[in-house]
């Protein structure tokens, strides 16, 4: 008896692999398009905001700096409260009945870890909440403010980005995409471009950063031969 029961709380639910155990699964109450709509809304919310802030700027900033402004503060509004939502309720997540649940149960469906405490995952995302969260603020402070703490910043940011994904991609290419649902809106729409969104930007950052602090790093050579020979 207590092993059908099991066998049936292993296959009660859409995710995959079809055996993942989660006996404590239960359906979103927000559809496909309304958790779209939602996670939609609050991205508007954020460039709303982003607006605001450059309209305060300390100085006349760039379309790139606009652009890196709202792409950080993006970053750190997922960071710190989708994935920190994450890491704190990982345990009880696939039977929680709120609004970030359901965008995960949503997202879940390109992989499952994030509904069965995989330990890669919870670690990884707690670093992320924490430590790429925080920098990106930080990178978000150095564009209003044109402090030189902006590029080191972006570079942490981006370069944690970049690493932790490629292993969270990695793992799962490794184990043959066993945690992914094959159908394409899943496996293509959110596995697919979702992640390739954060490989090229952080990487086209990393550059950016690399470039900025080497020609920093060129003036202040230069500034302190010339002020060593006068």
């Amino acid at each position: 008896m207590d092993t059908a029961k099991e066998t049936l709380n292993k296959v009660l639910h859409p995710y995959y692999p079809r055996d993942a155990h989660l006996p404590h699964y239960v359906p979103s109450t927000f559809s496909a398009s309304e958790s779209l709509i939602t996670l939609g809304s609050a991205v508007g919310v954020t460039i709303i905001i982003s607006y605001i802030l450059i309209s305060r700027a300390r100085t006349q900033l760039t379309c790139k700096d606009k652009s890196t402004l709202i792409w950080m503060l993006a970053c750190a509004g997922i960071h710190i409260v989708l994935e920190g939502y994450f890491s704190y309720n990982h345990k009880n997540l696939a039977g929680m009945q709120t609004v970030m649940a359901d965008l995960w149960r949503e997202y879940s469906h390109s992989d499952s870890r994030y509904l069965t405490s995989d330990p890669f995952t919870v670690i990884m995302e707690g670093i992320t909440a924490l430590v790429d969260g925080s920098f990106a603020l930080a990178t978000v402070y150095g564009v209003l403010t044109d402090s030189p703490v902006r590029y080191p910043a972006q570079l942490i940011t981006s370069v944690m980005q970049l690493y932790g994904n490629v292993i969270y991609l990695g793992i799962n290419y490794m184990e043959g995409f066993r945690y992914t649902n094959p159908h394409p809106f899943y496996f293509y729409g959110y596995f697919v471009f979702l992640n390739a969104i954060w490989i090229f930007l952080p990487s086209y950052l990393i550059y950016d950063s690399c470039k900025y602090i080497y020609r920093g790093m060129l003036i202040a050579k230069r500034a302190a031969i010339v002020k060593k020979a006068n």
